[in-house]
């Protein structure tokens, strides 16, 4: 669970520590961001220093022949060693192993920022690499323009995401066009609200009209305004004015543009919506998985929580008393968050079994299995239309759950991935957080994040 949790939680640039409480949900104390931030700067100039060398350890010149050709399962054989930042990782191994039972899958968990570190050190000295590395969606830039992975051309990866959601196949690609990682997930976000307080204070809690009722920052203002006021300021319509920059995140040009730091005019708006929002009492100010944030999505005391599909567990539905109370409904702009891609190391000696398990992991039978399975959504976009107007899952009740995230999915703009820019939307995330309390003009912070980017990335014009 913790595992589970570590993996998507880089991007916040805070580490976490866990304690269950008797009411079934689970606490977080954060820590200080720093640990988390020089391990990202760490990764970037020594991922960055390796990959001006030669092109000695180029997955084009080192990587064994791989094959696009079908493989009789019963022919496979021998074990496969798997790193990753997650327990949930085992789940796809445990399945792997079923449909190929002469192979065994060696994973070895890494939870939190240790991991990086750990690879980054493997992947320096050529010794004890795994076979098949996991990435999380926060580095995975920095990991994909290294020397060190393998290009999947050759096992037919345009084939294999051909069908995905747009943003997530590209995600994998390197600045290059290479496709050197491919996800087997989306991980789209949305608002989740408990069913009765909707109905309390939107008077509704159907997901369509809620999704109406929020759809853009000013009404999203306005609504908090009332929530606020019919519940004496007890209630609020949002956890924190964070979550616009996880909605804002992926609809906005990148940080980082031609070695330059490039600051979208599109954060003006969201900057200063978030401080009318501050300003009004609209949100609890309980930033994504802090203390308090999850008892406010299980007691109420927020209508609407902005959360990725995965994080769930954060519901407390011991023995079953949350089975049908949730629903969800779409952000102004769709969102995700974390996600995990995978990627072969290059001079791996077990490339037929890597290259079967990267297959699998795009598989619709196995997307399809983990979204019935673990509630995970998809990546392919076949998977999302077999199961659009009839996935149900218990938390959400007879809520056709996946229609709200597909629709959002599918608008979201293609970004590729790079070595600074979400270390750099970690900065902005600090940076913005420190203005909102002091009260600082956007230009104050614009300025004050320049010198923070500046002095985590001096190489950036």
């Amino acid at each position: 669970m913790r595992a589970n949790i570590y993996r998507h939680l880089s991007q916040q640039n805070i580490t976490y520590t866990f304690k269950f409480t008797p009411k079934g949900s689970y606490v977080l104390k954060a820590q200080k961001w720093a640990s988390i931030l020089m391990t990202t700067v760490l990764a970037t100039g020594v991922l960055t220093a390796c990959g001006s060398k030669s092109n000695n350890n180029s997955s084009a010149t080192n990587s064994p022949a791989a094959s696009a050709a079908p493989v009789d399962p019963a022919k496979l054989s021998g074990t496969l060693s798997l790193w990753t930042f997650f327990d949930g990782t085992k789940g796809i191994a445990s399945a792997f192993e079923k449909k190929y039972p002469n192979v065994k899958v060696d994973v070895k968990v890494f939870p939190g920022d240790q991991y990086q570190i750990k690879l980054l050190s493997a992947l320096q000295s050529g010794k004890d690499v795994p076979d098949v590395l996991d990435l999380e969606r926060s580095y995975v830039g920095k990991f994909i323009e290294s020397p060190f992975l393998m290009d999947l051309a050759p096992i037919g990866a345009a084939d294999l995401v051909k069908n995905y959601i747009p943003y997530v196949s590209e995600l994998g690609k390197s600045s290059d066009g290479k496709i050197k990682a491919i996800s087997d997930q989306s991980s789209p976000g949305g608002f989740w609200y408990l069913k009765e307080n909707a109905k309390k204070f939107l008077g509704t809690d159907d997901s369509n009209q809620i999704s109406e009722m929020v759809n853009s920052y000013d009404k999203i203002i306005e609504l908090g305004k009332k929530v606020a006021k019919q519940s004496d300021g007890k209630v609020h319509l949002i956890a924190n004015t964070g979550d616009l920059n996880d909605i804002a995140s992926y609809n906005t040009q990148p940080f980082y543009v031609n070695g330059k730091l490039n600051v979208d005019p599109k954060w003006e708006k969201v900057y200063n919506s978030q401080k009318e929002i501050r300003a009004n009492n609209v949100d609890a100010k309980l930033p994504f998985m802090s203390a308090g944030w999850g008892n406010a999505l299980n007691d109420g005391s927020v209508v609407l929580v902005a959360m990725p599909a995965w994080a769930t567990f954060m519901i407390g539905n011991k023995d079953n008393k949350a089975v049908g109370k949730f629903g969800v409904a779409k952000t102004p702009e769709g969102f995700y968050n974390g996600g995990t891609f995978r990627a072969i190391y290059n001079k791996t000696a077990n490339k037929d079994i890597a290259a079967e398990f990267i297959k699998f992991s795009a598989s619709a039978e196995w997307q399809n299995a983990d979204l019935i399975a673990r509630g995970n959504m998809p990546a392919l976009q076949s998977v999302y239309d077999a199961n659009v107007d009839k996935y149900t899952a218990p938390l959400t009740g007879d809520q056709k759950v996946l229609q709200p995230y597909y629709a959002m999915m599918k608008s979201m703009p293609v970004i590729k991935s790079d070595k600074y820019s979400d270390s750099i939307l970690g900065l902005w995330r600090k940076v913005a957080s420190q203005g909102l309390t002091d009260n600082k003009s956007y230009a104050d912070v614009v300025a004050a994040f320049q010198k923070e980017v500046k002095a985590a990335f001096p190489e950036l014009q």
